[in-house]
């Protein structure tokens, strides 16, 4: 499904075949990650400087409001499917535990009653499977996200072909999913993981790398930041808003397995409209992504004899393991600046805190209000519409609150950025204390209100950490944010479903809140680097200079 964090920005990392059939040593400023996600708004304009039109053809608009309609179908679709699959896991999990354990209570192929689930074997079991489903899901990812981003940028196939590619393989594996599910007497629940292996055609990342770059190739310059404002208005924050109650009204009146039935039907309809929609790799002229010829002539003589002589080699005679390993190499030689500031450190670092509370924290959140508060999965599932609302205000209000720090008060905007994101992981670290200790669900729900306050933190981070390096950094400062965000996710998924599994086999509800708490403390120790470890650049000063030049760190 097309989902992801809503509250954070990055720039798209697929770059243009003009980029690409261009020596290594003519392109080292390019992106070369392909990991991001869908909802994230980009900051770094991949394409400043070039020229291009100064408004959006009409065809390229018929084309971004496919889009925007696409997402907004697909993101509707995962609503409708997250939370149903959820309850089934646990029933299925359910269901196996009384058959084998306490089979008097209810024999095999007797319906258990949900509220019989929220016992420690079940949750701990529920909380396993779920928190590991995301790390399976990276491998594949991560093996081939630069090989197809590499056919994605090759205009004999283009992006069309490999971003369908990657929704079908998501579609394959909700199948398998329910598959396993619904046929719970063969497969083992665990054979769910399985399922990763349908992700071999791109998976989330993938996806959401190349949905951004497909609306770039239609997107003037100058209307881009307002394309990217409005698809994550509509696009994603607009199901998560409507959704929840759709949802929890069909699992309470009609089922689990009808609202992943609508789900599906949706994400097919999605599919659908997405493959209606025209290549894009051509849409513009090809010369505007060529580099000009000037640009090489100034390229340092140092870094070009520091190449490895198989990256000069033509890209279209290089195997496609060398192209690979060529672009793998050149992302880690390229960032290896971020090491060198340990503000960039911190800032990184915050990132990827954040990623794990945006994404896992908030799924957990769903069973575990469940089993502490004794309500069902459907009812739990409106915490989201909650943290939706929410965030629309911030979403609004932000800008407002930004213009009348730098225009009213005076304070620069990187000392603008820094007070947001101090004030924001601040409500971070109260708001999941709340949660994880809240006795009951109203003050939980006051706990999240709090915590979705402070939804302005990865956008002030990512706009502090792109001041501490020159312009020519940025593309690749973000793409090592984008890779190290995902490693984050990679490794905090299963520690939350540890801290949880931990929490319920005490048997005390107190502990079921073990991991907002540990959330809770992480965001602690983030706001006191932030606070006292953190020193701004002079305005205009970047510390990180160029990579054949000394280091500067404040």
């Amino acid at each position: 499904m097309v989902t992801g964090d809503r509250q954070d920005e990055r720039t798209p990392l697929l770059r243009h075949d003009g980029a690409q059939s261009l020596p290594e040593y003519q392109r080292r400023s390019s992106t070369t990650s392909n990991v991001t996600n869908l909802s994230e708004t980009p900051t770094v304009d991949c394409e400043a400087g070039s020229p291009g039109p100064n408004h959006t053809s009409r065809r390229g608009l018929v084309i971004l409001i496919s889009f925007v309609l696409g997402m907004f179908i697909l993101e509707a679709a995962d609503q409708l499917v997250k939370p149903a699959m959820v309850r089934i896991y646990e029933d299925t999990i359910c269901r196996n535990y009384y058959a084998t354990q306490q089979h008097e209570l209810f024999p095999t192929g007797e319906d258990v009653p949900e509220e019989k689930c929220k016992i420690a074997p079940v949750q701990t079991e529920l909380a396993l499977i779920r928190g590991l489903e995301p790390v399976f899901d990276a491998i594949p990812s991560f093996l081939v996200a630069i090989p197809l981003g590499m056919l994605a940028d090759n205009p004999k196939i283009g992006r069309k072909p490999v971003f369908m590619a990657s929704l079908l393989g998501a579609l394959c594996q909700l199948i398998w999913a329910i598959v396993v599910n619904r046929f719970s007497d063969t497969f083992p629940i665990r054979f769910v993981w399985f399922g990763s292996v349908f992700l071999i055609t791109g998976g989330l990342s993938v996806t959401n790398a190349l949905l951004y770059t497909m609306i770039i190739d239609v997107t003037a310059p100058s209307e881009r930041a307002s394309t990217f404002f409005t698809m994550q208005l509509v696009g994603s924050y607009a199901p998560g808003l409507i959704m929840p109650l759709i949802t929890s009204r069909i699992m309470e009146k009609s089922g689990n397995w009808t609202s992943v039935a609508c789900g599906v039907f949706l994400t097919i309809f999605g599919y659908i409209m997405m493959s209606a929609v025209p290549e894009t790799i051509s849409f513009h002229n090809s010369d505007k992504y060529t580099q000009p010829e000037s640009a090489v002539e100034t390229t340092s003589t140092a870094e070009a004899d520091s190449i490895n002589s198989e990256s000069t080699i033509p890209p279209e005679k290089q195997s496609l393991w060398l192209r690979c390993k060529t672009q793998f190499n050149e992302f880690i030689d390229s960032s290896s600046f971020v090491f060198h500031s340990p503000h960039l450190r911190i800032l990184v670092c915050s990132l990827m805190m954040s990623m794990i509370s945006l994404t896992r924290a908030l799924e957990t959140l769903l069973y575990y209000a469940s089993a502490r508060y004794e309500i069902t999965i459907a009812k739990a599932n409106l915490l989201n519409t909650v943290h939706a609302a929410v965030c629309m205000g911030i979403l609004f209000c932000l800008p407002f609150a930004s213009a009348y720090l730098t225009g009213t008060l005076g304070i620069s905007s990187q000392r603008k950025d820094l007070l947001i994101a101090q004030v924001s992981v601040a409500l971070f670290a109260i708001g999941w204390y709340i949660v994880g200790l809240a006795p009951t669900l109203p003050l939980a729900i006051v706990g999240l209100v709090v915590y979705t306050l402070g939804s302005g933190f990865s956008g002030s981070v990512r706009s502090l950490a792109a001041s501490f390096v020159e312009p020519h950094h940025q593309a690749r400062l973000n793409s090592f944010i984008a890779i190290m965000m995902a490693i984050g996710n990679f490794l905090g998924s299963p520690l939350l479903a540890g801290l949880y599994g931990f929490g319920v086999s005490t048997g005390n509800p107190l502990w079921y809140g073990l991991p907002f708490v540990g959330l809770g403390s992480v965001f602690a120790v983030v706001g006191f680097a932030l606070c006292f470890k953190l020193k701004l650049p002079e305005e205009g000063g970047p510390v990180v200079a160029d990579e054949d030049e000394e280091v500067l760190v404040r």
